[in-house]
């Protein structure tokens, strides 16, 4: 196993994590991404944030590991 496999497999656990907080709609996910992306910012928007993000991890995570199972 290789530094992209790694790297790949600790995406993929981040989005495994903070999908799933987002589906339970965690009040510790909603507050830290509040914090960072705006006060403002509805309780809504910061779960669809939270998904779109572990998605974007996701894929990449996906992409590494492919790119190191081809080395």
């Amino acid at each position: 196993m290789n530094g992209w496999m790694i790297g790949g497999l600790v995406c993929m656990i981040y989005m495994v994590s903070v999908g799933g907080l987002a589906l339970k709609k965690s009040p510790g996910l909603i507050k830290i991404v509040k914090a960072k992306m705006g006060k403002n910012m509805s309780d809504k928007a910061a779960i669809l944030t939270s998904y779109i993000a572990a998605g974007v991890v996701g894929i990449g995570g996906i992409v590494l590991f492919i790119i190191g199972a081809g080395k």
